[in-house]
């Protein structure tokens, strides 16, 4: 049996009318010969994608993997023309196309594309798997684009993409306000061994890799009670005491956690710009990293736990040795509130 697109719409409708009767409804077809094609591709897969209830279904994890997966692919296709039909009518008033993952120097690429770049429109689109970017980057559809590059999962560009380190952002963890370590400010990882954690689905980034790596290193197995990729329902889980839960050090709607930094920073990621070397952004890469930094920094100063990391020496793991030592000095205002150590 090999996977095709009839195979794709079937357990997309499935997961969509959360039946196989309303499915095979919405699909012109039989009950019993979706319930036959269903089986084929759990078959075929090696395990079963929905769980059976008296009422309906629901997705099992590998279910919920294939389904994300699968509506990726469709709309891939449903893109296909749409591709063809730019790539016959490019101009050189093509907009900049940018890419990559949802981190803070996404927006600040824009910004400064915007900035350095006025006569050129910019389009985007967030991307969260490393595989895609290269490949939409190789492909032309992308002319830059920031990845995420964790320790142990190396990134392979493309021929033709140049790239250079924008930073090495810490990970941070986020407890409930009620978490007997809620006022620490700065904990050792292996304080946290007897909690469960909550992650998001494992990708291509090897994010949920790193943080196991680390936890074992400090001398425990992380326990994963829950798994989600929306921040919202995580936060949710954490503030309620059910987990832990990982935090980049930049980010809104946490104000029902407690932050903590982590001695010695053993969570990290790296920050990457990407680029076609034939594009129009290949030229203005040094001023775009400038300003990008410039940017940055401010983000930094205004957000009093990231400040006092930064102040700590965290500036010294962070910024790449070819960023202007302004940069790495870090936030200017000393005057926050200190964070416990």
């Amino acid at each position: 049996m090999r996977l095709d697109i009839r195979h794709l719409d079937v357990v997309l409708a499935i997961a969509e009318a959360g039946s196989v009767r309303r499915a095979a409804a919405r699909l012109h077809l039989t009950q019993p010969a979706v319930t036959a094609q269903l089986k084929r591709i759990e078959k075929h897969v090696g395990g079963e994608l929905f769980v059976r209830l008296r009422d309906g279904v629901v997705l099992t994890l590998a279910g919920t993997v294939f389904v994300r997966e699968a509506t990726r692919i469709r709309t891939d296709l449903e893109e296909l023309p749409h591709v063809a039909r730019r790539a016959l009518h490019a101009d050189a008033a093509t907009p900049v196309r940018v890419g990559g993952v949802p981190a803070q120097h996404f927006n600040l690429l824009i910004r400064a594309l915007g900035v350095l770049l006025p006569e050129r429109a910019t389009t985007s689109r967030t991307v969260r798997r490393t595989d895609t970017v290269t490949a939409l980057l190789a492909s032309g559809e992308l002319d830059v684009a920031v990845l995420r590059r964790f320790p142990g999962t190396p990134v392979t560009l493309p021929p033709g993409v140049a790239h250079r380190v924008l930073l090495t952002e810490p990970i941070f963890v986020g407890v409930s306000l009620d978490h007997h370590l809620s006022g620490a400010g700065r904990i050792a990882l292996n304080d946290l061994a007897d909690d469960v954690w909550v992650m998001p689905h494992p990708d291509d980034s090897g994010m949920n890799d790193h943080v196991a790596d680390a936890c074992r290193r400090a001398g425990f197995e992380q326990r994963i009670a829950h798994v989600t990729d929306e921040a919202h329902v995580a936060f949710e889980l954490t503030a309620a005491g059910d987990a832990v839960c990982v935090l980049y050090p930049l980010g809104k709607a946490r104000e029902s956690l407690a932050t903590l930094t982590l001695a010695g920073d053993p969570l990290v990621r790296d920050l990457v710009l990407a680029w076609r070397t034939d594009s129009p952004v290949a030229p203005a890469v040094d001023a775009l990293c400038a300003h990008m930094a410039e940017g940055y920094l401010t983000l930094v100063e205004a957000d009093d736990v990231y400040a006092q990391w930064w102040q700590r020496g965290g500036a010294e793991l962070a910024v790449p040795q070819s960023i202007s030592e302004e940069f790495r000095a870090g936030p200017r205002n000393q005057s926050r509130g200190a964070v416990g150590s």
